[in-house]
This record gives structure tokens, C-alpha cells and sequence, in this order.
């Protein structure tokens, strides 16, 4: 029991985490995107940082939620809507990855991270985590 109740802790952190990062870094984006600047070198930094923050939040979240659901309900095949619960995690934690690397790759060539894939990876991230949540409710129901 002890474990659950830890692993669960865990788990939640690192939502509070993600999601603070997820509207943190987004608020800081938009702001820029509307003024039609380049984010400076302390706000890059920040996003930079944001970035692997919600990297490794992530991280967690799996592996704290594998720990639950294999403790809990013995496997990852709970029903269908947590299965594309995982799948939509997992696209998300892969779009995390390749964002934060090639934000890496800009900043070690000086250049600004490319907007259009900025773009497409912001849309599709909010996108990623709107079915997480939806099938995670209905999944938990």
C-alpha cells in the first residue's frame, strides 16, 4: 500500500510539473509569437530549461504510471480507453523528446528553433494531451 500511495504522489508531481510547464512555456511563446520577437537569450534559456523540465516530467509520469498499473490492475491492458491513453502518452513523450532536442540543436548553432516545427509540435502536443485526458476520464471511470 505503502508504494501505491508513493508512486501516486510521484505520478501527480509530475503532472503538476508537466502541466506547469505546458502553460508556462506556452504563455511565454504566444507572448512572444504575437509581438513577432525572437525570444532573448534569459527567455531562451527559461524555455530551454522549461523544455527539459517537462522532458523528464514526463519521464516520470511513465515510469511512475507503469509502477501503478502493473501494481493496481497487473499489466497495461486495462481497456481500450486507457490503451490509447498510452498511445497518446507515448506520441506526446516522443514529440517532447524531439522538440527538446532539436531546440538543442538550434541553440548550440546560434540560430532561433525553426517556427513552423514550433508550431506544428505546440498544436499537436496540446492536441496529444486533450486525448490523454479525455481517455484517461473515461478509462478511470
Amino acid at each position: 500500500m505503502t508504494v501505491i500511495i508513493t508512486f501516486k504522489f510521484i505520478h501527480y508531481l509530475a503532472i503538476v510539473f508537466s502541466g506547469g510547464v505546458l502553460v508556462g512555456s506556452g504563455v511565454i511563446q504566444s507572448i512572444h509569437a504575437k509581438a513577432n520577437q525572437i525570444p532573448d537569450l534569459t527567455t531562451g534559456k527559461i524555455l530551454k530549461l522549461l523544455g527539459y523540465i517537462g522532458l523528464l516530467s514526463l519521464i516520470v509520469l511513465w515510469v511512475s504510471g507503469v509502477i501503478l498499473s502493473i501494481n493496481l490492475y497487473g499489466g497495461l491492458i486495462i481497456n481500450s480507453a486507457f490503451t490509447i491513453k498510452i498511445i497518446a502518452a507515448g506520441f506526446l513523450l516522443g514529440l517532447s523528446a524531439f522538440v527538446n532536442f532539436h531546440v538543442l540543436n538550434s541553440s548550440k548553432n546560434n540560430l532561433p528553433p525553426n517556427k513552423t516545427i514550433m508550431k506544428i509540435a505546440t498544436m499537436s502536443g496540446r492536441g496529444l494531451l486533450v486525448i490523454v485526458l479525455i481517455s484517461a476520464a473515461i478509462a478511470f471511470y
